[in-house]
């Protein structure tokens, strides 16, 4: 072990606002390295993952209509940090002959290019212009926040990047409501000028705090990483460490999407059907939760064999519980996950797993969190569409930080600076950091997810046609 610390890394946990013990902590998980979840099956449809028939959509959606003049707080929450350097990842240095193809036949679609300027050049050359022009450092789309690249060009010229769009889709959705981005801080300026800029509004930002970064391991000593002035390697602790931006904003019910699951403005109204759906659901969810906490405290008959019977939906829990222990497993946050058939896309997947506690419940699970037996046994994967009810039975905000499973943490190999380090990160946002909530996965058609993750996807007919 690295401990005792020098006053150099007691200074840097005072920043960090750490006591020596969150250093300690972080130290033996580095060292341990990742943990495997237990995982007992995957969900499946009608075993963990609920398909909504017709009527039960048609409800949802009119329990989403009763949300929305109700005097209930919601709020869109966009992790929006990511870098665009590695959208570009397919065009640097030697294109692939199929990469090079696809660019000149529908390059000229992209709105970072001139429509008309690539006409002339042959399709060989045409693909390494756009390359070129793509890459250029005069534009630098390398260099932003993939939510500052511009996605969709329309026909009367607007061009409009995932920051826009999100604000666009959300005021359809919900119309006076707080949108969220979690920024850079060195970009956060350009990013509220660029909105306020188009005439979009209720809009509000956080960063990433550095209470929440983590340190990192070198492989080769064991010990913790450190630059060449001997100070500690410091780095951002993943997605899950934006549970303390989610747990500020005191809002009733937040809807989770990445800042680069965005469409075109003319596929908004079908997503967002399938959001009234889920927000309807989480709506419904949390009245009958409170109903049940308040029968419970009332001492009405029948009320702990009702609640107790409402739960089982949530976890395959054999034991009896008592008044008090049933209270404790009403009064948790409440999420509803939309869940995609798997067609080979990327993303975690839904699975029954084991917590330590002993109780089994539905949870997403990254593939490095999976035992061999059950990698490639999930029939379903996580788009990241959530919606989320954060107040409690009696309309206080949870404090979320109870509800996460702190040991459900990641580890994996980064070079830095010609050394291999093993990295931590938090536990996942959709992932550990929501173990212990209620969980309700339901199925979502695979046409509302529509990430960007290469700039060739960008190419794609269904955003420009």
């Amino acid at each position: 072990m690295d401990t005792p610390w020098n006053q150099e890394d007691l200074r840097a946990f005072d920043v960090r606002k750490w006591p020596v013990e969150e250093a300690e902590r972080q130290q033996k998980q580095l060292v341990q390295g990742g943990v495997l979840v237990d995982a007992v099956a995957p969900c499946i449809q009608r075993d963990g993952i609920f398909v909504l028939n017709e009527e039960e959509k048609r409800l949802a959606i009119k329990a989403y209509s009763e949300l929305l003049v109700s005097n209930k707080k919601l709020a869109r929450f966009v992790p929006a940090s990511g870098a665009a350097s590695r959208m570009f990842a397919p065009i640097r240095g030697e294109m692939s002959k199929e990469v090079a193809n696809a660019l000149a036949l529908n390059g000229h679609h992209l709105p970072m290019l001139q429509k008309t300027k690539y006409g002339s050049l042959n399709a060989a050359n045409r693909a390494n212009v756009m390359a070129h022009d793509l890459l250029a450092s005069e534009h630098g789309w390398t260099n932003l926040p993939k939510g500052l690249v511009p996605f969709h060009r329309y026909p009367g010229g607007d061009v409009r990047t995932p920051f826009e769009e999100h604000a666009y889709e959300w005021h359809d959705l919900a119309p006076g409501h707080r949108l969220h981005f979690t920024v850079p801080s060195n970009s956060l300026n350009q990013i509220r000028e660029l909105l306020e800029r188009k005439g979009l509004n209720q809009i509000d930002f956080s960063i990433q705090s550095n209470e929440t970064d983590t340190m990192a391991l070198d492989l080769a000593s064991m010990r913790l990483a450190r630059d060449a002035q001997d100070q500690l390697l410091f780095r951002p602790g993943g997605h899950g460490a934006l549970l303390s931006n989610l747990n500020a904003m005191k809002m009733d019910f937040v809807f989770i999407r990445n800042i680069d699951n965005v469409v075109p403005q003319h596929r908004m109204a079908a997503r967002n059907k399938v959001q009234r759906w889920m927000g309807g659901e989480a709506y419904r969810l949390t009245q009958e939760r409170n109903a049940l906490v308040d029968s419970i405290k009332q001492g009405s008959q029948n009320a702990l064999k009702r609640a107790s019977s409402w739960l089982d939906e949530f976890s395959r829990d054999a034991r009896n519980h008592t008044r008090e222990q049933l209270l404790d497993a009403l009064e948790r946050p409440i999420r509803v996950a939309g869940m995609v058939l798997n067609e080979g896309k990327e993303g975690g997947g839904p699975f029954w797993i084991r917590l330590k506690e002993g109780n089994v419940i539905p949870a997403i699970v990254e593939a490095a969190e999976l035992n061999d037996g059950m990698l490639g046994q999930g029939t379903h994967f996580n788009p990241v569409d959530i919606c989320c009810s954060l107040m409690d039975s009696s309309g206080k905000p949870y404090d979320l930080n109870q509800f996460a499973a702190h040991d459900l943490f990641f580890s994996s190999k980064k070079d830095w600076n010609g050394k291999s380090i093993r990295i931590l990160e938090r536990p996942g946002l959709w992932n550990g950091s929501m173990a212990n909530w209620l969980t309700r996965f339901i199925e979502i058609p695979a046409d509302t997810f529509a990430p960007v993750k290469s700039v060739l996807d960008l190419m794609d007919a269904s955003r420009w046609k």
